[in-house]
């Protein structure tokens, strides 16, 4: 069924090539280790690797860096801090894990952390498959475990994970990852900005001049996906794909950053992006932050999804405090070649199936995993969404948008002015 669903994403690329070099430049170690043969780890148990793991990076980044192979098997890692010039090489029959416990005992919530604690800026890391051009695997659990700190919500009251959560950190490649989730909570790789009061120094910095490519996620919960970047700039996404969810959401809207006025999103490329059976291949959503600019996207595909492209007027929510906050906004966004396909399995926020005319509500259904969405038919190629009497604050070019299986009427673009109007039966 993945394997099928994967061949069917990728079916959907655009034939018009987008080259682009991206932002990450590669970098020479003189050092290889092997974490089983080297760290003496168990490659087929169900125990914590982390301590292992942790003591090889530690090791080759004081004496000048080094690359770590994971030979193939099943390894158990959660909370690795990467550092400074490591390759993690992967093979393609490794699984990489959550050690569930470790996140129960001690917090955090990602598999690899970087750059959030560090004194200095990291610098150079890779994480990608040992063999060229394959890819390795992440599979994520159910988490059911409750956490306790949002008691009235069920799905955020669950543990979240992600694989990567990326701070203060330059230079950096993440490639060639399927990764096999559970619906859990949060995207599978976060770039955020340095809150932490642990880490004074660096409030406010965040990952620059990375590239992110060629990464598929499955059975992803609405409103997460595969990336999310709140604070970045000088990042390559490429072929990124998700089954459910956003594949790429620019969404800056954590709570304390825009409290803090930290974070954004500037100078994005971005290519081959794709969504299958989700909310949108593509998100933007600025919150309150300002500083959200030049994003170039190419080649957005999106097929039984609500929209391709999704754009959210900035607001000011009530968990925002800090006085004079002003709505979010995105500047010279530009995005070229936007494929949709009709379908009925899209999730559909309660804000947005609005916008569908009365018939086509009624193809609308609720979904099993626990979460605020329906299932129900595709909109429109681009949605401008936006709160109830909230304007739309900032416009997007928007160029070469073609829709499959929707009325010859249909519209390509729709906004709140669209409510109740929308229709788009197949032929």
């Amino acid at each position: 069924m993945n394997k099928k669903i994967l061949t069917t994403l990728t079916l959907f690329v655009s034939i018009h090539a987008y080259a682009d070099t991206g932002y990450y430049k590669d970098f020479q170690v003189s050092t290889t280790k092997n974490l089983v043969s080297d760290y003496s780890v168990n490659n087929y148990d169900s125990k914590n690797d982390t301590p292992e793991l942790q003591k090889a990076i530690d090791e080759l980044s004081k004496n000048g860096g080094g690359e770590i192979i994971i030979p193939a098997g099943v390894y158990y890692f959660m909370n690795v801090e990467l550092k400074s010039n490591i390759k993690l090489l992967i093979d393609k029959n490794a699984s990489i894990r959550p050690y569930l416990q470790a996140m129960y005992d001690k917090g955090g919530d990602a598999i690899f952390n970087v750059g959030e604690f560090n004194k200095d800026v990291v610098k150079n890391i890779a994480v990608t498959s040992l063999q060229k051009d394959q890819r390795f695997t992440v599979q994520l659990p159910t988490i059911t475990k409750i956490s306790g700190v949002n008691p009235k919500n069920r799905f955020r009251n669950v543990y979240g994970i992600k694989v990567f959560h990326f701070f203060n950190v330059e230079n950096f490649l993440t490639s060639n990852i399927n990764i096999y989730d559970r619906h859990t909570k949060y995207s599978a790789m976060s770039l955020n900005a340095v809150l932490s009061d642990k880490n004074k120094k660096n409030r406010g910095k965040f990952p620059t001049n990375g590239d992110v490519k060629n990464i598929t996620i499955f059975n992803s919960a609405y409103g997460y996906g595969a990336v999310q970047a709140q604070a970045a700039s000088n990042i390559f996404f490429d072929n990124i794909e998700s089954q459910g969810g956003s594949a790429l959401r620019l969404e800056t809207g954590y709570a304390p950053m825009n409290n803090m006025k930290l974070g954004g999103v500037s100078n994005i490329k971005a290519n081959d992006i794709r969504c299958l059976n989700g909310s949108a291949a593509l998100t933007l959503s600025p919150h309150t932050i300002q500083t959200n600019s030049n994003i170039d996207a190419h080649n957005i595909t999106a097929d039984n999804c609500n929209f391709a492209v999704r754009i959210a007027s900035g607001y000011v929510s009530s968990n925002d405090t800090t006085k004079g906050l002003k709505p979010g906004i995105f500047k010279n966004v530009k995005i070229n070649g936007i494929n949709v396909f009709f379908g009925y399995r899209s999730q559909i926020l309660h804000k947005d199936f609005s916008l569908l005319s009365k018939k086509l509500q009624g193809y609308i259904y609720r979904t099993d995993n626990n979460l605020v969405s329906l299932a129900g038919p595709s909109i429109a190629a681009v949605g401008y969404v936006s709160g109830p009497g909230k304007p739309i604050n900032y416009n997007v070019s928007l160029k070469n948008i073609k829709m499959h299986g929707f009325k010859s009427e249909s519209k390509e673009i729709v906004s709140p002015k669209d409510k109740g109007q929308v229709y788009t039966l197949e032929k």
